[in-house]
């Protein structure tokens, strides 16, 4: 099977180059200006841009506790209609923390995903740690843990995770908040009676990520070891990475869509809908992020895709703690990016594709299988329209749970084509691939910084 996308505009070296693309098979073989003939297929992209397909690095797509929230099939069709080809799959509730535990979750991402995918081991502790050389001998390098709860674990046991990890040629990924900041808040906000929306807010501010990435890079420095921080949220954070990396610290930190649109005065509009951990910060953490984005101190934008249903959010009106804290985020996620950012002049192009398609397959070890246009590649391509105007609405999106954060927001810049191997599995509004088509893809162990 051979086709031709014909006419599109890649990035190449910072810069919009008409080309043409040929594929055979599941590959790139050719990317340049020659148009062959015989050809199976050809695709018209006079006008559009052509983006390696999306990696979102932190999604959580499936797990079996929570069918009603996402499943393989349904999350990656949410993420085939918003240009994304490769999810890394992050654990939620159900450990995904031995040998059997990661088969059986890549047998049920072969049977059920449109998409090709990876996986986050986790939640990492003292008690799976010796596990962590025979998960990463599968190609899942990438481990999970917390310095909070639900999840906490001790400075001994990080300073343990990071030798080992680094001892396997794999990565700490964490999620930064201070365990003690927490609980002195929590414990003052329930003393207060405060269980409406905007308590969350003060339950972890910005002092809570600030001494949780201040103490992990500490860790870090000191044992060599590799250290990804996920859903960085304030602009402490986004400083205390970027002093880390000039002192060549082996950090890469990521944030997401809400964290670079949203802010906590959405809570009084939105309410338990906009729950999330870490919670939203104020503008000038917003600001801060986008500028990290830019001149590289954050490497990447993951989805963190974490919906919950309605009935799941609704009790946070009155009981903020019993709300589920995560929003649907794949389907979204790269016109948010492109409306707000691209056509905001918060990021170019150049730095989108950084971002969302290089730099998440490097550091995650996919590259240049994944995250990029040239010989040999993967053929996951995006085609976008990058003056296709259109209103969000939840009940149009492909997730299980049927709303939106984003909902009634007018955003410029949508995915009209996405295909994953060679495959067309997104073509003007519909969904056409198969479940089944997507491929359990291994870390290398080049993972990099």
């Amino acid at each position: 099977m051979t086709t031709l996308i014909e006419n599109g505009r890649i990035i190449l070296d910072g810069k919009l180059v008409r080309t043409n693309i040929l594929i055979e098979n599941e590959k790139i073989v050719y990317v340049g200006k020659r148009r062959p003939r015989n050809l199976d297929d050809r695709i018209d992209a006079t006008d559009k841009l052509v983006l390696p397909g999306i990696v979102d690095a932190h999604a959580h797509i499936y797990d079996p506790m929570f069918p009603n929230r996402e499943d393989f099939e349904s999350g990656t069709k949410a993420a085939a209609a918003g240009g994304v080809t490769t999810v890394i799959d992050m654990v939620l509730s159900t450990p995904v923390d031995t040998v059997d535990r990661v088969e059986a979750k890549i047998h049920e991402g072969e049977r059920s995903s449109l998409l090709d995918f990876s996986l986050h081991a986790g939640m990492m502790n003292s008690a799976n740690l010796s596990n962590i050389k025979a998960i990463a001998a599968l190609g899942v390098r990438s481990f999970k843990t917390f310095t909070c709860k639900p999840y906490y674990v001790d400075d001994l046991t990080l300073m343990s995770l990071l030798r080992e990890t680094e001892a396997q040629s794999s990565i700490l990924n964490v999620h930064a908040e201070d365990e003690q900041t927490a609980n002195q808040n929590y414990e003052k906000l329930l003393r207060n009676g405060r269980m409406d929306p905007l308590a969350h807010l003060l339950w972890k501010p910005n002092i809570a990520e600030e001494r949780a990435v201040k103490k992990l890079i500490s860790l870090t420095r000191i044992l060599n070891s590799r250290l990804h921080i996920s859903h960085l949220s304030s602009r402490q954070g986004v400083t205390i990475v970027r002093n880390a990396k000039r002192r060549h610290v082996k950090v890469t930190a990521e944030t997401c869509p809400h964290y670079l649109t949203l802010t906590g005065s959405e809570m009084k509009k939105q309410g338990p809908y906009v729950k999330m951990n870490p919670s939203l910060k104020s503008r000038q953490d917003v600001e801060s992020l986008w500028r990290g984005l830019r001149n590289g101190s954050v490497d990447i934008v993951t989805s963190e895709h974490a919906p919950g249903e309605r009935t799941e959010k609704e009790v946070g009106w009155t009981n903020i703690w019993q709300a589920w804290g995560g929003i649907p985020a794949i389907e979204t996620m790269l016109p948010v990016l492109l409306s707000e950012g691209v056509h905001k002049k918060k990021v170019n192009l150049s730095t989108l594709q950084r971002v969302c398609c290089e730099k998440p397959a490097k550091i995650f070890g996919l590259y240049p299988r994944k995250g990029a246009i040239r010989k040999n590649s993967d053929a996951d391509i995006v085609i976008i329209d990058l003056k296709k105007n259109r209103t969000v609405r939840g009940e149009k999106l492909h997730y299980k749970v049927g709303w939106t954060p984003y909902e009634n927001w007018k955003l410029t810049g949508w995915p009209t084509l996405t295909m994953v191997r060679g495959r067309i599995i997104f073509e003007n509004e519909q969904i056409i691939g198969k479940k089944g088509l997507g491929k359990f893809i291994p870390m290398q162990g080049n993972l990099t910084c």
